[in-house]
């Protein structure tokens, strides 16, 4: 029987193109054992009450003549979600509420995690700082996790890319960018590699995509613990869309994910002058690249 191991993996929906950028108007998770399927999960959805009106659905640009900011038009998100808020009453709850359910369900498991931490916690501290000031993630303590980063490093390997070339080309437009210039690896499109539905959409609201992608890290931990646990977990790093675009290795992907100090530059003769010319103090990142130089 394999040991629990118990994941909380969320979900956010913010506001975009306009002033309230990244700001929460709706959040999910699912909780639960990553390590077995069958065992009972708890979901939970909010809306944030602070940033459901009207004012906040208004997408506006920067006018270049004037340098002001002006209305362009309504968040086509808007109506559905205000009328879902106003008919569900007991989903809208304030920002402050939402984070001590989400504090509390946090400290009942093992991980943390989304299918893009970096914009998902970004998120989640943006809206803490828009209402309280400040981030509030870094005063909570969890190991976190990035499915972006697992499954663009381990799951989309040689076999994923043989799938892909086996596609027609009505279906192999499903795994695109959105610009449909290169193979995309959103959760949409993991998610049809992995269930071989090769038209799923995501809702793009808050739970049903932590449903999604609590299924995506219930099949990584599954096939995958001993990497989660020694690569991922608490290890997060960032990707690059070329990793994707190259078709490089699994074992080449996560060699390059280890290798993150860059190497070190030698200084020309044009920065060693000016190195002395500040009495030989150390100058990092002159013209873009890391340097020590004393």
């Amino acid at each position: 029987m394999k040991t629990k191991f118990t994941g909380l993996v969320l979900d956010t929906e913010t506001h975009f193109k306009s002033e309230h950028q990244n700001i929460i108007y709706d959040i999910g998770w699912v909780m639960g054992d990553l390590r077995n399927a069958t065992a009972p999960k708890i979901e939970r959805r909010f809306f944030v009450k602070e940033f459901l009106p009207t004012s906040f659905w208004k997408h506006t640009y920067i006018d270049k003549i004037t340098d002001e900011r002006k209305f362009w038009k309504i968040d086509s998100r808007a109506d559905r979600t205000q009328i879902h808020a106003h008919n569900t009453p007991s989903m809208v709850k304030s920002w402050d509420y939402i984070c001590g359910v989400l504090s509390t369900d946090i400290s009942m498991v093992d991980s943390v995690g989304s299918y893009n931490w970096g914009f998902d916690s970004r998120a989640i501290d943006i809206t803490n700082r828009k209402i309280n000031h400040c981030a509030i993630l870094p005063t909570w303590e969890f190991n976190k996790f990035c499915l972006q980063d697992m499954y663009v490093r381990k799951i989309v390997n040689r076999d994923y890319f043989r799938f892909i070339d086996s596609l027609d080309a009505y279906e192999r437009k499903n795994f695109l960018s959105k610009s449909g210039k290169n193979l995309g690896y959103s959760a949409e499109v993991m998610a049809r590699y992995i269930n071989k539905h090769t038209d799923y959409i995501e809702s793009h609201t808050a739970l049903d995509d932590s449903r999604v992608e609590f299924e995506l890290a219930r099949l990584f931990v599954g096939k995958h613990f001993t990497e989660f646990k020694n690569d991922f977990l608490n290890n997060v790093k960032s990707v690059s869309w070329t990793l994707v675009r190259d078709r490089i290795s699994s074992a080449e992907k996560m060699r390059i994910r280890e290798d993150s100090k860059l190497p070190k530059a030698k200084p020309t003769k044009d920065i060693e002058i000016l190195v002395k010319s500040f009495g030989g103090t150390q100058l990092e990142y002159l013209a873009g690249t890391q340097l020590d130089l004393f």
